[in-house]
C-alpha cells in the first residue's frame, strides 16, 4: 500500500523509539548525563574558553550573538574559507576596518601596513582555524589578553564550547545554593558573578582602564581611552570597540526537551557542581591562588598560556576523577566520600627516552580503555533517572546545585535497595522483552539482542538495557565522544597540554599489521612552570595567599597525591622497574633545574629547593612587571 513503512524498513533507533516510547528516547539517547558531567563530551578548544568565561562572570547570563561576524565581513579578496556559504571573518579583513580608524592606524594604510596589523592580530589577538597560518584563513579564537575579548564572540556559536565555560563559572563561583548562578550568594567569593571589575578576581587583572556603571538591570562597560596597556591589549580593545557592544544574551531556544528547562537552552548558566568535589576544590584553589599571586607580574602573553595550562589540568583531573566516582558508584551505589585522582604514569622526558614514553603510553591505554565502560554507565544514569522521576515525582533529591544525593537514590534503586525498586526494575525488564522481540523480528542488532536476552550473567535489567542501548548507538556516538573530550581537556600535542600521540604499527595473528596512535602523558615546560609557580605559594589567612617552601621530594609528593601523575613510582597495578623510575625522576630533576625552577647546593634531597621564575604580588617589584 502506498505510503505504509514495512518493518523491514525500521532502523534500530526506530524500533526502539517505538518500544521504548520518543519522549523516553529523546533523552536517554545521548552521551551526557549533566548531573554527573555538566559539560558535554564533545570536541572543544581550551585557549577558547576564558573571553567566554569572563563575559558571564560580569553579565551573569550566558553569551549569545554580537557584532564580530557583521563589523568584520570580509571582501572577497580577503577570506579563503567559507562557512555555510558565507565569507567569514579573517585576521586580513579585521585589519581592514581597523585601519579605517584614521585615529588609531593612521601609519597603517598601505599594503604593506595592512600585511604588518593582519600578523600583528594573529601573534597577539586572534587565531585561525587548527592553527594555520596565513592572513586570510578564518578566525575562530580570540586571545583573552583583555577583559575586552568578552565582547568577541567567537567562537560562533557558543555552543561549541560545550557547556565548558559554564562549568568553569559554576566552579570558581562555588555558589552554594539555587539551581542558577545568579550572583546573590558572591559574598566571600573570589569570582563572584554580576560583579564590577573590583570584586572579580579575574576581571580585575583583566579589565585595565575598565569602569562599571549600571543603567536600570543592565551593566555598561566603560573603557578608559587614556590608559597605558600593552600592544595585544589594545588592539584587543580596538576591536571590541569596532563590534560596538558587548554580545547579546543567549536567546532562548523554543521546545520541550528536558535540557530547555535546566538552563541548556536557555541564558541562566546552570549552577551544577561536579560530583568529583575534591577534583573542584583543587580547580578552585589552583586558579585563584595562581592568578592572585602571579597574574599582575607574569607578561600576558606568558600567563596566557600558563593559565591554559591550569585549565588544562583542572578539566583533565575533573573528568578523570569523575569517571573513578561513577565505576565505585557502578560497584556499590554510592558516589564514594573519599575521591582520589586517576594513576597516571608522567613520562618526564618528554617523550626522548623510549622506554618511558613506553611505560606512560601503557598507562595511558589502560585509563582509555576502562573509559570505555563509562557511557554505559552514563546510560545505566539516564534510563534509571526516567524510571524514578516516573514514580517519585518530586520526591527525588535536587539534581541542583550538588546532585551527589539524587544519583545515590538512582543507585539504591539499581541495587534493588529502595522501596520503589521491584516496580522499576519489573518495568525494566518488560521493556527488555518486548524491545528484543521487535529487534528480531525486524532482523536487527543481534549482539544488542544477545544481551537484552541475557538474563543469567547480567540479571539487572537496567544495565542490560543501558549496555544494549550503548552498543546499538555505537562508538562514534559514545566511546570516541568521551575520548575525544579527554583529548582536548588534555589539550593534545599543544604546548600548554598534558599529553602526546603518535603512529605505531601493531602485529595481530588475525588481521597481520595494523597502525593506531598510542598516547602518553607529558609534563611540558609550560606546564612545569605553573605547578611549580602554583605550589610555591599557599592560601592563607583572609582569603589572601603566602609563601610556601617546596622541596623536590615534596613536588614528585604532590604531584602523585594531588593530580594523580606518577613520577618515580609505579601507578597501581603496573610494574616498572626502578631503575626506569629513578631514570624518570631524573630527568624531571634536570629539566626543573634548565628551566631555572630548581636550585640545590649538594646532592642532599633535602637541600633540592623549588623557586620561581617571577615574583609574586606581594614580593615588590621586578624587571618582568606589567600592567594588571
Amino acid at each position: 500500500m502506498k505510503g505504509v513503512v514495512t518493518i523491514s524498513a525500521l532502523t534500530e533507533k526506530e524500533v526502539v523509539d517505538q518500544v521504548l516510547t520518543t519522549a523516553m528516547i529523546r533523552e536517554i539517547w545521548s552521551v551526557n548525563y549533566p548531573e554527573a558531567i555538566a559539560f558535554t563530551l564533545q570536541y572543544f578548544t581550551v585557549g577558547a574558553l576564558l573571553p567566554a568565561v569572563m563575559y558571564m562572570f560580569r553579565r551573569g547570563y550566558r553569551r549569545g550573538t554580537g557584532g564580530f561576524a557583521t563589523e568584520f565581513k570580509p571582501e572577497q579578496s580577503e577570506t579563503d574559507v567559507r562557512r555555510s556559504g558565507k565569507l567569514s571573518p579573517s585576521a586580513s579583513s579585521v585589519g581592514r576596518v581597523l585601519i579605517n580608524d584614521n585615529s588609531c592606524f593612521e601609519q597603517f594604510d598601505s599594503k604593506v601596513g595592512h600585511d604588518i596589523l593582519a600578523d600583528l592580530l594573529l601573534v597577539h589577538c586572534v587565531e585561525n582555524q587548527k592553527h594555520e597560518p596565513g592572513r586570510r584563513k578564518q578566525v575562530i579564537r580570540a586571545f583573552p589578553t583583555h577583559y575586552l575579548s568578552a565582547w568577541i564572540d567567537l567562537p560562533e556559536p557558543v555552543s561549541q564550547l560545550r557547556l565548558v565555560p559554564e562549568t568553569l563559572v559554576c566552579i570558581l563561583a562555588d555558589q552554594k545554593s539555587n539551581d542558577v548562578i545568579d550572583g546573590s550568594h558572591g559574598k566571600g567569593s573570589w569570582f563572584p558573578a554580576r560583579a564590577d571589575f573590583s570584586k572579580n578576581l579575574l576581571l580585575k587583572t583583566f579589565g585595565r582602564g575598565m569602569n562599571a556603571r549600571t543603567i536600570g538591570t543592565d551593566l555598561v562597560d566603560d573603557f578608559d581611552e587614556t590608559c597605558e596597556l600593552a600592544i595585544d591589549q589594545l588592539l584587543t580593545a580596538r576591536i571590541a570597540k569596532a563590534c560596538g557592544a558587548a554580545p547579546n544574551k543567549l536567546q532562548v531556544r523554543s521546545g520541550s526537551h528536558r535540557y530547555f528547562a535546566e538552563g541548556r537552552g536557555t541564558p541562566e548558566i546552570a549552577n551544577q557542581h561536579p560530583i568529583a568535589k575534591t577534583a573542584a576544590r583543587y580547580f578552585n584553589e589552583d586558579f585563584r591562588v595562581f592568578l592572585q599571586s602571579f597574574g599582575p607580574r607574569i607578561p600576558r602573553q606568558s600567563l596566557l598560556q600558563l593559565l591554559d595550562s591550569c585549565i588544562c589540568l583542572g578539566l583533565t583531573n575533573l573528568l578523570l576523577s569523575t569517571g573513578l566516582a561513577l565505576f565505585e558508584w557502578e560497584r556499590t551505589g554510592e558516589i564514594p566520600h573519599d575521591q582520589g585522582s586517576w594513576p597516571l604514569l608522567a613520562d618526564c622526558s618528554n617523550a626522548s627516552d623510549q622506554d618511558l614514553r613506553r611505560v606512560s603510553e601503557e598507562s595511558m591505554d589502560d585509563c582509555l580503555r576502562r573509559l570505555r565502560r563509562l557511557p554505559v554507565i552514563l546510560m545505566a544514569l539516564r534510563i534509571s533517572e526516567w524510571e524514578a522521576r516516573a514514580e517519585l515525582s518530586r520526591e527525588l533529591p535536587p539534581r541542583r546545585p550538588d546532585a551527589t544525593n539524587r544519583i545515590n537514590v538512582l543507585g539504591q534503586i539499581l541495587r534493588g535497595d529502595h522501596a520503589i525498586s521491584s516496580e522499576i526494575l519489573k518495568t525494566a525488564r518488560k521493556n527488555c522483552n518486548r524491545l528484543v522481540e521487535a529487534l528480531r523480528e525486524n532482523g536487527l542488532a543481534a549482539d544488542a539482542c544477545q544481551i537484552l536476552d541475557d538474563d543469567v550473567s547480567n540479571h539487572n535489567p537496567i544495565w542490560r538495557l543501558a549496555e544494549a542501548i550503548t552498543l546499538m548507538m555505537g562508538d562514534k556516538l559514545q566511546a570516541e565522544y568521551v575520548l575525544k573530550c579527554l583529548d582536548c581537556c588534555m589539550m593534545l600535542d599543544e604546548k600548554n597540554g598534558l599529553v602526546t600521540q603518535r603512529r605505531v604499527q601493531f602485529h595481530s595473528m588475525r588481521n597481520g599489521k595494523k597502525s593506531g596512535m598510542m598516547k602518553s602523558i607529558v609534563l611540558t615546560d609550560t606546564m612545569l612552570d605553573f605547578l611549580v609557580h602554583r605550589h610555591l605559594r599557599k592560601p592563607g589567612k583572609g582569603g589572601q595567599n603566602k609563601p610556601h617552601p617546596l622541596s623536590f621530594n615534596d613536588f614528585v609528593r604532590l604531584l602523585r597525591e594531588r593530580y594523580g601523575l606518577f613520577v618515580d613510582q609505579a601507578p597501581p597495578g603496573q610494574t616498572i622497574s626502578r631503575e626506569l623510575l629513578q631514570r624518570n625522576r631524573r630527568f624531571l630533576e634536570r629539566r626543573l633545574r634548565s628551566l631555572g625552577l630548581l636550585m640545590g647546593v649538594n646532592d642532599a634531597e633535602s637541600m633540592k629547593r623549588l623557586r620561581p621564575r617571577f615574583k609574586a604580588s606581594d614580593e615588590g617589584t621586578t624587571d618582568n612587571d606589567i600592567h594588571d
